[in-house]
């Protein structure tokens, strides 16, 4: 490999490597601002947060540009071209896994202290750190070229799809919480956006294992890979 073609592919590493660290503190953010107690705490969280995501959206632009330019200018062969598509994969998901913090943050500021997500949060953010930590073993197995790890991402899907289900079959079965029931219906719709969000992170955690798979051995595994339901 010449020098700038190697160049080239790692300078691209290294901004997807920094937006990957960048969008995982984003979720560590947004757990702490689940957690927080007092709204003045929340709120500086929730300040840290969209500063972050101004970053990642600058990220991901970069990125695009370095993986244009890389496959124009240098003509990668083929092991190179798999992991520079699997880095524009996986940085079209980190992107939007911010944006899904960010719509969880605005949830947080609106519900964050009513009675209804209060009974729910404890479940809440079980199923959150759920998809934390699938966003954090698909990056790993990509960092580390880690294969097992991707694969258990994959299959780890359907364990939250699982979660959001039951969550909101039992939000509803405590529907009877508040006197006010337009008020805690609209708190239940809020609690569902959030609940589908951290859903959504997810399914991001395992569109970034299907492109460390395809970056490590060519195979595509999206629509014909591992059964998401096995264990």
């Amino acid at each position: 490999m010449n020098t700038k073609k190697e160049q080239a592919i790692q300078d691209t590493i290294s901004s997807f490597q920094l937006m990957a660290d960048l969008v995982l503190k984003q979720l560590s953010l947004i757990e702490k601002a689940m957690l927080a107690s007092e709204q003045s705490e929340q709120d500086l969280v929730i300040s840290d947060i969209n500063k972050n995501e101004i970053e990642i959206d600058r990220l991901e632009v970069e990125i695009s540009d370095k993986f244009i330019n890389s496959i124009v200018l240098y003509q990668p062969l083929a092991s190179d071209l798999r992991k520079l598509v699997a880095i524009y994969r996986m940085t079209l998901n980190l992107e939007r896994i911010g944006d899904l913090v960010m719509n969880m943050s605005y949830g947080l500021d609106t519900i964050g202290r009513s009675d209804e997500y209060r009974v729910m949060s404890d479940v809440i953010l079980s199923m959150f750190q759920s998809g934390r930590i699938m966003v954090e073993k698909s990056l790993l197995s990509f960092v580390n070229g880690d294969q097992d790890f991707a694969i258990w991402t994959i299959k780890n899907d359907a364990v939250v799809d699982e979660m959001n289900n039951k969550l909101l079959a039992n939000t509803i079965s405590r529907s009877g919480l508040d006197s006010k029931t337009r008020d805690m219906l609209l708190s239940y719709i809020d609690i569902k956006n959030i609940i589908t969000n951290i859903e959504r992170i997810a399914d991001h955690a395992t569109n970034i294992a299907e492109a460390t798979i395809y970056s490590l051995q060519g195979t595509d595994v999206r629509h014909s890979g591992f059964e998401k339901n096995e264990t």
